[in-house]
C-alpha cells in the first residue's frame, strides 16, 4: 500500500501561500507549517509617539485644593479662567482640570528635531513586539507620574480607571507612506500629515489604545503588498485545471459509475433470499 497522502485543494493553496507570507511579512519559522522555511527580510520603522495621555478622573477643584497647591508648589502656573493648573516634569506635562489629572508624554527635543525610535527587525510580529514594549515603558512613566502628583496636591483618586486620552502615532518607513510629498498636508479622522517632513500621524480618541491603527495599517499594507503573488501563484494552479478538464471530467464519471455500483450491491444484499429467486432480483437491479 503506498504511504502518499492524498493532497486536498486547501493544502495545495496553503502551500502556495504559505512560504509567501513566510517570504513577504517575514513571520517567525514557529508560526507557519513545520515543513517551511521562513526567509527573512529585515522591516525597519521609525516611530515617535506625539502627545501620548493619560488621565483619570478625580474629585472636582475647589478653591481650597487650588490654594493648598499655589501655597506648596508656588511655581505652578494657575489659568485665571479656565484654573487649569498645569506643570512640566522632564518629558511629561500634568494637567489637573476641574475633573480630570492628565498626564502628557512628549518625546524630547534635540536641535529643533523630535526624537523617536528607529525599530529594525527580522520580522513584523518582532518590529509590532518592539512598539508594544516602547508603548508599555510610557504607559507606566505617565501612571507613575500621575500617582505621584495626585498625592503631591492631595487629590482624591476614586475608584476610577486610568485611561488613555487623545494622541498621536508618528510612523515612517513604510514604501506608501514615505512616497507622500514632504510639503503635502491633511488632516483625517484615521490620520494626519500636519509637517514638512516624511512620515504621517495616525489619531487616537479618548478610550483607544495607542499603536492599534498603526499596527494595523502597517500590516494590511504589507498583505496587500504580497496579494498580487498569492493571486498569480493560484491563477497558475487554475490554468493547471483547466489544461485537464478531459482528465477531470473522466475521473468524476468513474466516480459516479463506481457509487452506482456500490449502490446496487448494497440493495442486493438487503434483499438477500433464497438462490432459487437471485437471478431475478439480479435482473431487478441491473
Amino acid at each position: 500500500m503506498s504511504d502518499k497522502k492524498e493532497v486536498s485543494l486547501k493544502d495545495y493553496i496553503d502551500n502556495i501561500t504559505t512560504p509567501i507570507f513566510a517570504e513577504k511579512l517575514g513571520v517567525p519559522k514557529e508560526e507557519l507549517s513545520n515543513s517551511i522555511t521562513t526567509t527573512k527580510k529585515p522591516f525597519k520603522y521609525f516611530f515617535r509617539p506625539n502627545n501620548w495621555r493619560r488621565q483619570i478622573e478625580v474629585k472636582e477643584k475647589t478653591n481650597s485644593t487650588i490654594n493648598h497647591i499655589k501655597r506648596t508648589n508656588p511655581t505652578i502656573k494657575i489659568n485665571p479662567h479656565t484654573k487649569l493648573i498645569s506643570l512640566r516634569e522632564g518629558n511629561i506635562v500634568i494637567q489637573y482640570g476641574k475633573k480630570t489629572l492628565t498626564a502628557i508624554y512628549s518625546c524630547p527635543v534635540i536641535k529643533r528635531v523630535k526624537q523617536g525610535w528607529t525599530i529594525e527587525r527580522d520580522t513584523q510580529p518582532e518590529a509590532f513586539k518592539r512598539i508594544d514594549e516602547i508603548k508599555e515603558n510610557i504607559r507606566k512613566e505617565l501612571d507613575n507620574t500621575l500617582n505621584r502628583y495626585s498625592r503631591k496636591f492631595k487629590v482624591f483618586l476614586p475608584f476610577k480607571k486610568l485611561i488613555w486620552g487623545r494622541h498621536e502615532d508618528f510612523i515612517k518607513g513604510e514604501s506608501y507612506i514615505d512616497r507622500i510629498p514632504r510639503e503635502c498636508q491633511f488632516i483625517d479622522t484615521i490620520a494626519k500629515k500636519v509637517y514638512a517632513e516624511k512620515g504621517i500621524e495616525f489619531i487616537g480618541g479618548k478610550g483607544e489604545e495607542p499603536t492599534i491603527k498603526t499596527k494595523t495599517y502597517l500590516k494590511n499594507r504589507a498583505i496587500e503588498d504580497i496579494a498580487p503573488e498569492i493571486a498569480g501563484s493560484i491563477n497558475k494552479f487554475g490554468a493547471m485545471l483547466t489544461g485537464n478538464l478531459n482528465l477531470i471530467s473522466q475521473m468524476a464519471n468513474i466516480n459516479l459509475e463506481v457509487t452506482r455500483l456500490r449502490r446496487d450491491v448494497t440493495k442486493i444484499q438487503r434483499h438477500r433470499e433464497p438462490l432459487k429467486s437471485l437471478n431475478k432480483d439480479l435482473r431487478k437491479w441491473v
